[in-house]
């Protein structure tokens, strides 16, 4: 049982994250707009050369389809790293001279196939001294594949470190991860601080995500005094949902956890205040991880919202290489730009970090250097201490957070539970304000 549950885990860790991507429209996005793009053709990649004019970091990112959402804050996190390294400080020490960093991109399409074809024409044609691949496995797991047949330095970051493993073990590929059972145990830790009759109620679609996560939860739940109902599976797409709303208000769950889509969970939660139910506790992962999806809620429906967060502006942590706190450099970005913070600033900010430390101690761009130097970091970031575990992954936190009407923005999250990071403050969540429970 549990080999069958630790492979169902992976291949929903992998499906929640790619759907959550395609129904996180309306949320803050864009992709890099870079001239440096890969040639065709090519042929193996040759050694560094001694003596080279720039550091070249190849990024196959997802510039177009349902993953560029993630890409939204990399221009602005780039041009601010990249003058911190080039302008401020003269550039990496190579070889004996300091040297510019240059980032080259490739379009991954946000599909797997495009990934592998984009970061082999990185190695071959553009000779990158060091690979790079985000979000999500399609992103994470071609790119590690290409450095591993490559012998090419790879760091990827943004997926389940369960899902990335699936193609490990690595030896040339480190990855910058979370890890989704501790997530799941942050979010029942949120529920344990709360007042309620501990009756969870499961809105789970019918495909492997949705079975896996009954299977996650009913193992953590398992002897903790909460009483699981399950209304029965949906399938995404689903515009009536008053069936299963009725089954959960029946069985009085003060408690619902679903893994829904934003359109999906926008019908659901609209047709739960017409049906007269509304929970004490709604923890709602995929779909609610951006303020601009929690403000299209009808009538102030996200007011008390529960998710997962993966980075916040209130971690107790600073960039190293900017010399700001998390909150120095979200306020930055909203004093910049127009709209609440994205989380996944932290990634690319994390990203700059690690690599200038690996790459300053390695002090040669010789391949098996520059890899060694990388799996020996142990540094300090806008994720808290990091350092490579026996996956060659850093894992990142992942911590329970809530939604609640701003002092700047209609809503901003506020994290309620962080006890796998417990570095990270917390504060009691608050009950959903038009709970109808008793």
């Amino acid at each position: 049982m549990k080999g069958n549950r630790k492979k169902r885990l992976l291949a929903a860790a992998l499906c929640a994250i790619l759907v959550f991507a395609l129904a996180a429209c309306g949320s803050s996005g864009g992709a890099p707009a870079s001239t440096d793009t890969p040639a065709d053709g090519g042929s193996a990649a040759a050694p560094a050369a001694a003596g080279k004019g720039e550091i070249v970091i190849g990024f196959a990112a997802p510039l177009t389809g349902p993953l560029a959402i993630f890409m939204g804050p990399t221009p602005w996190v780039e041009n601010i790293c990249l003058d911190a390294i080039n302008n401020a400080m003269g550039g990496i020490e190579i070889d004996g001279a300091k040297i510019p960093v240059r980032v080259v991109y490739a379009d991954t399409e946000s599909d797997s196939n495009k990934a592998m074809e984009v970061a082999t024409k990185l190695v071959t044609d553009d000779k990158v001294d060091i690979l790079v691949g985000a979000w999500t496995p399609v992103g994470t797991n071609p790119i590690s594949a290409v450095a591993e047949r490559y012998e090419v330095p790879a760091f990827v970051f943004g997926a389940p470190e369960e899902s990335w493993m699936e193609g490990g073990p690595y030896h040339w590929a480190a990855g910058m991860n979370f890890n989704y059972d501790l997530l799941c145990t942050d979010v029942v830790a949120m529920w344990d601080k709360l007042d309620t009759n501990k009756k969870v109620g499961y809105v789970f679609d019918t495909d492997v995500d949705g079975t896996t996560g009954r299977e996650v939860y009913n193992s953590l739940l398992d002897g903790t005094g909460y009483e699981v109902f399950d209304p029965g599976a949906y399938t995404i797409g689903t515009t009536d949902y008053t069936s299963i709303i009725s089954k959960l208000k029946d069985a009085d769950c003060d408690i619902i956890t679903a893994d829904m889509i934003t359109p999906d969970f926008a019908t659901f939660w609209k047709q739960c205040r017409q049906y007269g139910y509304i929970p004490k506790v709604c923890t709602i992962n995929k779909g609610m991880h951006y303020e601009a999806d929690v403000e299209g809620l009808d009538s102030n429906g996200g007011d008390g919202i529960t998710f997962s967060s993966l980075w916040d502006k209130n971690f107790p942590f600073s960039s190293p290489l900017l010399g700001l706190s998390c909150t120095e450099i979200a306020d930055k970005w909203q004093s910049e730009n127009e709209g609440y913070y994205p989380y996944s600033i932290g990634y690319d900010v994390a990203m700059y970090d690690i690599l200038y430390d690996a790459l300053g101690r390695a002090g040669t761009l010789e391949k098996g250097a520059v890899l060694q130097a990388l799996l020996d970091t142990d540094i300090e970031t806008v994720f808290g201490g990091l350092s490579f575990n026996e996956n060659q992954c850093m894992q990142v936190p992942a911590v329970a957070t809530q939604w609640l009407p701003g002092a700047e923005f209609a809503f901003e999250k506020t994290v309620v539970s962080s006890v796998t990071f417990p570095a990270i403050p917390s504060h009691d969540p608050v009950i959903i304000p038009a709970a109808t429970q008793d």
